[in-house]
């Protein structure tokens, strides 16, 4: 993707001014990237359109009035985009075609708000619903599972916002974003693609301490995996991406200037990562920038 982009120490933080390279200082809020190939296509909620880089242009990929777009994901064939303000999940030909608009689960539940998506791997997507951002708002976040025939199960409720989303590498345990909860959740996968066991696999307060200033945004976000076990964690709000070990232990600090930071997509290869970061809370017509930077645990690989 970038080869100036400099390898950064196994440990400690990388900070993006230094050590990687924005892509678009001028994306709409960006979030949920995706790197396939030598391209990383990611959403710009405040311009209602998907942008592709293909490694020297930023170019409109697809656009959708009114959609505000937060995420996008492989499902097979086609990705799925998410429609954060709409209330859609959206399929799109790898041309930028609309072949399908998804607004309710399979209980005739609409959608409200979805926010992230990762790719289950046969040709659907697990996304999230977040519920409303407020601290003092019930738990009304879901998981749910959309799958290669369109068909939307709701596999996990009650999630205090849920956010980011990701799945290992063999398909066996979902990662799920608690961000009002300042944690995150983990489930077992099942055969038919429902989850189970949940469990509080990691709370951000014991990776990065305690602050009693801190806002009551500030939480995580997007969500990546590697195919080591490792999770990638956006701290919206804080400026960076925690790099956490199966063990649950802190292995890496990847900082940008940008407070709001949204998502971290692994490049095929895990040497690089795009990291989303949008510049305000309440402004999503404010630009943000994308970066590209080291992935600082990526030695050896």
């Amino acid at each position: 993707m970038i080869a100036a982009v400099a390898a950064l120490a196994l440990h400690g933080a990388a900070h993006a001014g230094d050590d990687a390279a924005a892509i678009n200082r001028m994306a709409l809020y960006p979030e949920g990237p995706l790197a396939i190939g030598d391209t990383v296509t990611y959403a710009e909620m405040g311009g209602d359109l998907v942008t592709r880089w293909d490694g020297q242009d930023n170019r409109t990929f697809w656009s959708r009035p009114g959609c505000g777009p937060t995420a996008v994901a492989e499902a097979g064939g086609d990705l799925i985009v998410l429609c954060h303000l709409e209330g859609s999940a959206v399929r799109v030909s790898r041309s930028g075609e609309t072949l399908a608009v998804y607004s309710q689960d399979g209980e005739g539940r609409r959608l409200v708000n979805p926010n992230a998506a990762v790719g289950d791997g046969n040709g659907g997507v697990y996304f999230s619903d977040s519920g409303p951002f407020s601290p003092s708002a019930p738990a009304a976040g879901s998981a749910l599972h959309l799958d290669a025939a369109g068909r939307i199960a709701r596999v996990a409720t009650g999630i205090h916002y849920a956010n980011g989303v990701a799945l290992t590498a063999d398909g066996g345990t979902l990662y799920v974003s608690e961000h009002l909860s300042r944690r995150v959740l983990a489930f077992d996968v099942g055969a038919d693609g429902r989850l189970s066991r949940r469990r509080v696999f990691v709370e951000l307060d014991d990776l990065v301490g305690v602050d009693p200033d801190r806002g009551w945004e500030v939480g995580p976000d997007g969500l990546a995996v590697d195919r080591a076990g490792d999770l990638y964690i956006a701290e919206y709000g804080a400026g960076h991406v925690l790099i956490v070990g199966r063990d649950r232990r802190l292995k890496a600090t990847i900082t940008v200037p940008e407070a709001y930071v949204t998502a971290a997509a692994l490049s095929p290869d895990e040497r690089e990562i795009t990291i989303t970061a949008p510049v305000s809370l309440h402004n999503p017509s404010a630009f943000g920038a994308v970066y590209v930077a080291a992935n600082p645990i990526a030695e050896g690989r």
